[in-house]
């Protein structure tokens, strides 16, 4: 099968919708299928198979919205003419966008995609955060869904935070579907069952309002009142590195919080493997959780606020570890309780470990091919977890 991948944003930049993008064309690749992924023109080189070919279109601009960046993207109509060209000169089997109505390259190609590809898929990721602008730009994605869809084979939605406000043409199935990676690297981590008197509490992203790093730091000054040896690593970079800072500082807290600054893949593995705890406060905006993933295939135990996106990945025994997004006194509860307890976070380090594998793209690539292409694969329904109601994607996905 030939596969085309429309990617939004620099696909070399750290982000889970490219992490997603690189690790499933990879699969694909090795799988043996030809696969091309095409994104905007950035300086770095992202981590993709040799076999998979890199089509660069257009370029980007960053932009700030509701406490996170995005991408402003766009290719020139002679780009655009020399990329349909060379596609309808060896059309695709299907093209897969991400998050399509992203300004304004990925919308540029779908609208020609009819030309070189005989199916289009379409995943969306996007979480718009509570309150009233929140409810603006749902109520926005559902017109432009709508629209969308009548183009479309197939339409996926990682979660039911992303699905509640999809609104496909009856003809287009609705699928739930994680956005799978590679997690191989975390679940080989090996882990001691030994309660460390100082435990080690992870967070992995960047430093930004919607991730909640201030959050945490402000749970952890609590935290330490039960366990004076707790530490705190902060692995990543952003607008707020300064404000952490400051904020440690005030808190007492300059010896027990260690920030790493973005870290390269094996010095990150390497924090996973010495951590005690993971813990993603993200107040809002996830819709789903490809960082708590990671920490469950590495086996470690996970805190985490009960956002739309976290709660369909924490489930089960993992809701052990939700708190309330947004409050520290909950969150603060919920480490004091899982640090300790040991054998609840024995249990769920090894729930985790089982549990990640729904989000591990070597696990799920069959569920993207019976994407691809159904009536080859001769099924019933695109996929295990295919369903055209947002509330079935809460309760199976």
């Amino acid at each position: 099968m030939k596969v085309l991948q429309v990617c939004p944003y620099d696909i070399s930049r750290a982000g889970g919708v490219q992490r997603h993008i690189v690790d499933l064309s990879n699969a694909l690749s090795r799988a043996g299928h030809d696969v091309g992924v095409v994104a905007p023109a950035g300086d770095g080189a992202p981590a993709l198979d040799a076999q998979v070919e890199l089509y660069r279109l257009g370029r980007f601009r960053e932009w700030r919205m509701h406490g996170t960046r995005f991408e402003l993207t766009w290719a020139s109509a002679r780009e655009l003419e020399r990329f349909t060209a060379r596609a309808c000169a060896a059309p695709f089997d299907v093209a897969h966008f991400h998050t399509p109505w992203t300004p304004l390259m990925p919308w540029q190609v779908y609208r020609r995609a009819g030309a070189f590809a005989k199916r289009r898929v379409a995943t969306f990721h996007d979480t718009p955060p509570p309150g009233a602008s929140g409810a603006v730009m749902r109520a926005v994605f559902g017109v432009l869904s709508r629209r969308v869809s009548r183009g479309l084979d197939a339409m996926i939605a990682v979660s039911s935070a992303p699905a509640g406000h999809l609104r496909p043409v009856e003809r287009c199935p609705l699928v739930c579907l994680p956005p799978c990676i590679d997690l191989a690297p975390y679940a080989s981590i090996s882990r001691r069952r030994e309660i460390d008197p100082d435990p080690t509490v992870l967070f992995v992203g960047r430093l930004e309002p919607r991730k909640g790093v201030l959050l945490l730091i402000e749970a952890l000054a609590r935290v330490r009142e039960a366990h004076p040896g707790t530490r705190l690593v902060v692995c990543g970079d952003g607008e707020q590195r300064r404000a952490a800072a400051e904020l440690a500082e005030k808190r007492g807290l300059h010896d027990a919080v260690t920030f790493t600054g973005a870290l390269p893949d094996a010095e990150r593995l390497a924090l996973y493997a010495r951590a005690d705890v993971f813990c993603a406060p993200s107040p809002y905006g996830e819709s789903y959780g490809l960082v708590i993933a990671e920490a469950m295939a590495a086996g470690l135990p996970v805190v985490a606020a009960g956002n739309s996106g976290y709660r369909t990945v924490l489930t089960g025994a993992g809701a052990a570890g939700l708190a309330k997004p947004g409050d520290v006194a909950d969150l603060t509860q919920r480490l004091v309780t899982v640090l300790a307890a040991g054998e609840l976070r024995y249990e769920l380090s090894e729930w985790g470990r089982v549990q990640a594998r729904r989000s591990d793209v070597n696990a799920r690539l069959e569920d993207f091919l019976d994407v691809y292409s159904p009536e080859q694969r001769g099924i019933s329904r695109v996929a295990p977890e295919a369903e055209t109601s947002a509330r079935a994607c809460a309760a199976r996905n």
